[in-house]
């Protein structure tokens, strides 16, 4: 089992053949990470051409005009696909995935006060909800409104579970924890910028990551550096290439 294979539900794909998974959701019509199709193995440009075409069929009704795919584990990207992807205004993002031992991971001990660090609870499911589509407004109060309306249905989903961090009665930052076997996957970590740089992050990830073994997370190379001084290594990457209207009602 390839590390991509860990971190994906395949059996939650609209579709299948012999090579590639597609992902639709109706529901989440304006989330890429929800429609989108998943290579087995590496395509021929001309495949993928014909693919791309599949997706604007399907999903015509879309609010939005996008188009995701993503690539096989560890597979090179072909010159002639980067410059389709070039050429038709692609943004195309090498995807790295890390892991780490929780014994040698070295996250910050700073004391953070009086921040608080607990699980969601009901108590605070409507400031939670109304925390992330503050943060998803830069995306289209559509897909803000999308999300919302999702999340309150089906949070928190099965075999996951959500940390808050709290100042007063405050959110301040979130992230959620994937359970994987042995492993945890840390992901969609946020926090106010005035609340940065004070171990908060640390503390958030290592209540997340408690009585598992190793840790999880995929990011983008930018974080390579600060994941690389917490202890992770890369164990495997994967492209996505992603194309996608502006949308017309974002902040």
């Amino acid at each position: 089992m390839t590390y991509k294979e860990i971190l994906t539900d395949y059996s939650e794909a609209f579709y299948e053949n012999d090579r590639f998974y597609r992902f639709k959701d109706e529901a989440l019509a304006s989330r890429f990470y929800s429609n989108y199709i998943d290579y087995k193995k590496m395509p021929s440009l001309e495949l993928l051409q014909k693919d791309l075409t599949t997706i604007k069929v399907e999903q015509k009704d879309y609010p939005l005009d996008f188009a995701m795919v993503f690539f096989p584990e560890n597979a090179a990207m072909g010159d002639d696909i980067k410059d389709f992807f070039k050429a038709e205004k692609f943004a195309i993002e090498k995807h790295i995935i890390f892991t780490c031992p929780l014994e040698n991971l070295k996250l910050s001990e700073k004391d953070i006060g009086d921040i608080r660090i607990e699980k969601l609870t009901p108590a605070y499911f409507k400031d939670y909800l109304d925390y992330k589509y503050q943060q998803r407004l830069e995306y289209g109060q559509v897909f803000a409104k999308q999300m919302y309306d999702w999340d309150q249905e089906h949070l928190p989903e099965e075999g996951s579970q959500i940390y808050l961090a709290i100042d007063g009665e405050k959110l301040v930052g979130d992230v959620t924890a994937w359970e994987y076997g042995d492993y945890i996957e840390i992901d969609d970590f946020s926090l106010l910028e005035d609340y940065r740089g004070r171990g908060i992050g640390s503390a958030l990830q290592r209540e997340a990551s408690r009585d598992f073994q190793s840790a999880i997370l995929i990011s983008e190379e930018v974080n390579r550096d600060m994941y690389q001084y917490q202890g992770y290594q890369e164990v495997a990457y994967y492209w996505t290439a992603l194309r996608h209207d502006k949308p017309s009602d974002s902040v």
